[in-house]
């Protein structure tokens, strides 16, 4: 299980723009991830909760998320219902290209709210909404003369069309937590997100949050799909991969950083979710790291990637 999406980072690097369009999910494929720059999450059909941080959102079909790739995210579908999306995730240094300025800042503000920003497109805006995935999707494929001109000119309606959408519901927002247990799970995520760096026990959520241990797990595990171990793991896992490949602290350092005392526990469960030990992971992605820097001299000398 690789909770860094190394695709979308990989493609993020290639292209600046990555779109998957009207795709299906696969139940293999769902799991708490990360990555690089910005998304665009439009829900189409199915049911579905999606996490963002610490954020719970119970989608219905018209739906569309925009949020900072970074934060750990996930969707868990009801696979009794042909569940269909189409994503456009984009760097920033794109967006920053795209627009100008009011429209550019507050574009960004709405992609770097804590928990993502939800928009709810009614029947007869979606079908805008459709008309300009299908046709980035189109450009992206074909990819005649001039897509990329194309692309960007798509791309920027929809950022434009999003912010005007804001601004014409503002102040109402759409309302993502829709029952008490979504709720609980919410506080516990907030929990363990402000907490993963030290030592968390059962115990201590309980109290924290006031509510019976008992409970609560059933609460969590019913809304997110996982227990609170499992997603504790994977938070700790997700923050240690940044820290490999973005700081040059030791494996003991980042083990103690992401609240795990023992060396030799932090690289089994590392290697348990990664499929490679974190030193492994830190090499691999210097590499990385380095192909990124020539396809930047090469190709973009100006942008900056944050990777």
């Amino acid at each position: 299980m690789r909770s860094t999406d190394l695709l979308t980072n990989r493609m993020l690097v290639e292209e600046r723009v990555y779109v998957q369009h009207r795709k299906l999910a696969k139940p293999e494929n769902i799991d708490p991830h990360s990555h690089t720059g910005y998304e665009i999450y439009f829900f189409q059909s199915g049911l579905a909760t999606y996490i963002i941080g610490e954020t719970i959102y119970t989608l219905k079909p018209g739906d569309m998320l925009l949020f900072n790739g970074q934060i750990l995210h996930y969707v868990k579908p009801s696979f009794q219902v042909p569940y269909l999306r189409s994503v456009i995730n984009v760097s920033r240094d794109y967006v920053d290209t795209l627009l100008t300025e009011p429209a550019k800042s507050e574009v960004m503000e709405m992609f770097d709210q804590p928990g993502g920003h939800l928009l709810h497109w009614s029947v007869g805006e979606r079908e805008l909404v459709e008309q300009i995935f299908n046709q980035i999707a189109e450009e992206d494929e074909m990819r005649d003369l001039g897509y990329q001109d194309m692309v960007r000119a798509r791309l920027t309606t929809l950022l434009l069309s999003s912010l005007r959408k804001c601004s014409a519901d503002f102040p109402q927002h759409p309302i993502s937590t829709t029952s008490q247990k979504e709720i609980n799970a919410g506080r516990v995520l907030a929990y363990i997100n402000q907490q993963f760096q030290s030592t968390i026990t059962l115990e201590a959520i309980s109290e924290a949050v006031h509510l019976n241990k008992h409970y609560l797990c059933h609460c969590f595990k019913q809304i997110t799909g996982f227990t609170i171990h499992q997603y504790l793991a994977k938070r700790r896992i997700d923050e240690s991969k940044k820290l490999l490949v973005e700081t040059d602290k030791s494996i003991a350092a980042i083990a103690e950083a992401v609240g795990i005392a023992a060396v030799a526990q932090f690289s089994r469960l590392f290697k348990q979710h990664v499929g490679m030990a974190p030193y492994a992971y830190r090499k691999s992605h210097r590499r990385l790291d380095g192909a990124r820097m020539f396809a930047q001299s090469r190709y973009w000398p100006d942008v900056d990637y944050e990777i």
